[in-house]
């Protein structure tokens, strides 16, 4: 065990700007795979079940792409979405 018994304080050294933007990064980038492995579930309904192999590659295409552009442009799962209905879309109509 440590032999350091001091108490920790609110300004302890921790640098609090810099471990809420690491926060705040974490959660767009949970936000963005959660968004992207609901496409990818029904990327797999549309080839697995579908056979429908080239919508399929299109649509994981567009989810990349659009996970990608949401992780630079700060729009985290709302730049995925619109694939994610289109996705959808394609599983009732199809």
């Amino acid at each position: 065990m440590a032999d350091d018994h001091s108490v920790a304080t609110a300004d302890g050294g921790m640098d609090m700007p810099a471990h809420e933007e690491t926060y705040a990064g974490f959660l767009a980038l949970t936000e963005i795979t959660v968004v992207s492995l609901m496409c990818v579930l029904l990327l797999l309904v549309l080839w697995g079940l579908k056979g429908d192999g080239g919508v399929a590659l299109i649509g994981f295409l567009l989810t990349i792409a659009a996970a990608a552009f949401g992780g630079v442009s700060g729009l985290t799962w709302r730049a995925v979405l619109p694939v994610f209905v289109l996705l959808g879309l394609a599983c009732i109509v199809l």
